[in-house]
């Protein structure tokens, strides 16, 4: 490739990397989330921003985006990675755990909420197509935007945190049949709906058994092969080859990209690789979803956005309100309080990232007209950047109407409220496994030895591949929600570090550590609060005793079960 053709390409990516690196950074230091960030570097580096004033100055070139083309393209691979994380977030148990907010409160948001939104298009002179799509759009509220609040201010245990996650989940899903619907409408010319719908269906049922039917054939044994022989990269790039595959599968058949990168991520959700290939895959979501905001910056007209600034803030203001009210008066008809209530109809009236992606997408399909399309992305995005300030804002209120109305904010039980987690499935590990469930006791296990998984697995043990000494995998492990955290991990630095990380991001969750000596038992149970149990005297029984209590079996019945198990292995 010549310099000249590659030189704007890099100065392109340059300066993405620096407001990954700096600009998003430095306004997430004044509370300004990630996302708003990236859309707000697009919206002043972009063609209708600084790069307006190019021929003027020169020199910002080589600082502005000016090639929306190219970085449309990365922002598609981001949305691709998002759904397939979706896909690989959502747990056939958890969805049945959560069913009634999911897939009764969530699916009575997005129907009452499209409706709605759809039938004030349609009066407003759209096509029953285009109105279709703007209802099914703006019912989605951001996914991004709202778990990251949710997660930063630990609200998964509150009543009104678990149904804006519950409806937020129903929406993730919901993305999936209206990717199908988009699909259907981009039919072409002359050709019935009901064939349209026939061949797309089709299409899918076929695409989704040969996927189903290979990936189980053919991915667990390539994810053991890739871990046994290879390093992180091969699983890397097995974990990508995954995705663009599914992907290019789905496009070849006329489907979405996205739609077949959710498929793979369901396929491989209820493999024991699932949260090592979170930890791979968050960062690069996390920054290709950067490009998705900052392309979607790039194409707001500041211009047509002071042209029309009665109608878009009537519009912004009204799509605020009708979601609000559909979510409040919703939650209080599945039962939750008034608290929560109001919370949640705070915290969700926005649009969110897919309703850019339906949006642009009938735009490109020549669904929606250009102004028409133009306007409500522009709604979008300005609904999304006062979500910052409604999370706040709901928090406050919720907590005023609570003490108004003499309520005390119910707090439900998380999901793995009574799950232990267990670091390391060795011989200490296996044995501590089995005790925990010869008791009923809830237990995930992780290690990263990709054998010995695969045959845990085998017997049944709710065991995944990871690594805990990375971050992102100790993210996936659920540990907010822990009961308690086990590491039986055969090497002292590595225990050392995972407890020293641990400890910074929960300082009360309770562990039990392996320890190698006297020493680093004491330097643990000092200085990180942690219950260790040094290497010596049948350590396996006696870390396991320690955790029987910690789980709420009595002192002599630990010790009779530990010394049962000691006989018949012999220790």
């Amino acid at each position: 490739m010549k310099e000249s053709t590659l030189l704007p390409i890099l100065v392109e990516v340059s300066v993405f990397l620096v407001a990954a690196a700096l600009i998003i950074p430095l306004l997430k230091r004044f509370k300004v989330p990630s996302i708003l960030g990236y859309l707000l570097v697009g919206l002043s580096l972009g063609p209708y921003g600084l790069a307006q004033l190019i021929d003027a100055a020169p020199w910002l070139s080589y600082i502005t985006l000016e090639n929306s083309e190219q970085v449309k393209l990365l922002a598609e691979l981001g949305i691709v990675l998002l759904l397939f994380v979706i896909g690989l977030e959502i747990s056939p148990k958890r969805l049945w755990e959560m069913r009634r907010l999911v897939f009764g409160l969530g699916t009575a948001q997005v129907v009452v909420t499209g409706t709605v939104i759809g039938l004030i298009a349609y009066a407003w002179g759209n096509t029953a197509v285009a109105a279709t799509l703007i209802g099914a759009s703006f019912a989605l509220s951001s996914t991004a935007i709202v778990f990251g609040w949710i997660s930063e201010q630990k609200l998964h245990a509150t009543t009104a945190g678990r149904a804006s996650f519950g409806i937020l989940l129903l929406q993730d899903i919901a993305v999936i049949p209206i990717l199908f619907l988009l699909s259907i409408f981009a039919a072409e010319p002359g050709q019935s709906m009901m064939v349209s719908v026939g061949s797309a269906l089709l299409k899918m049922v076929v695409m989704v058994a040969a996927i189903y039917l290979i990936g189980q054939r053919v991915l667990r044994p390539l994810f053991v092969f890739a871990n046994r022989y290879g390093g992180v990269e091969v699983f890397m790039a097995l974990t990508l080859l995954v995705i663009v595959s599914t992907a290019v599968a789905a496009g070849l058949a006329g489907l979405s990209l996205a739609l077949g990168a959710f498929l793979a991520g369901l396929l491989l959700a209820e493999t024991e690789y699932r949260h090592e290939i979170m930890a791979i895959i968050e960062p690069f979501k996390g920054l290709l979803l950067g490009i998705f905001f900052l392309s979607f910056g790039m194409s707001i007209d500041i211009a047509y956005v002071l042209a029309s600034p009665f109608w878009l803030a009537a519009s912004v203001a009204g799509l605020l309100l009708i979601k609000g009210v559909i979510v409040y008066v919703l939650a209080r008809l599945w039962g939750l309080g008034q608290a929560a209530a109001v919370e949640s109809a705070l915290l969700l009236p926005q649009a969110g990232e897919f309703g850019l992606l339906v949006v642009g997408s009938a735009l490109t399909m020549s669904l929606i007209e250009p102004a028409v399309g133009q306007f409500m992305l522009i709604v979008v995005g300005l609904t999304m950047l006062l979500t910052p300030l409604l999370a706040v804002v709901s928090r406050r209120v919720g907590a005023w109407v609570a003490a108004q109305q003499g309520e005390q904010e119910a707090v439900a039980v998380p999901v793995d409220a009574h799950t232990v987690v267990l670091a390391g499935y060795g011989r200490m590990g296996k044995l501590m496994g089995e005790l925990l469930c010869s008791e009923g006791i809830p237990l995930v296990a992780f290690d990263h030895d990709a054998t010995r998984v695969h045959a845990a697995k085998s017997l049944g043990v709710n065991i995944f591949f990871g690594d805990v000494t990375k971050a992102n995998t100790r993210k996936a492990m659920g540990l907010q929600q822990a009961r308690l955290l086990v590491l039986t991990v055969n090497n002292a630095a590595t225990i050392n570090k995972v407890v020293r990380e641990v400890r910074k991001v929960y300082p009360q969750l309770p562990i039990v550590a392996r320890a190698a000596d006297v020493p680093q038992a004491k330097e643990l149970e000092e200085k990180y609060d942690v219950q260790a149990v040094p290497e010596h005297l049948a350590i396996s029984l006696e870390l396991a005793e320690q955790v029987l209590e910690q789980c709420g079996l009595s002192h002599a019945a630990a010790h009779e079960l530990t010394e049962e198990v000691q006989k018949k292995t012999a220790l």
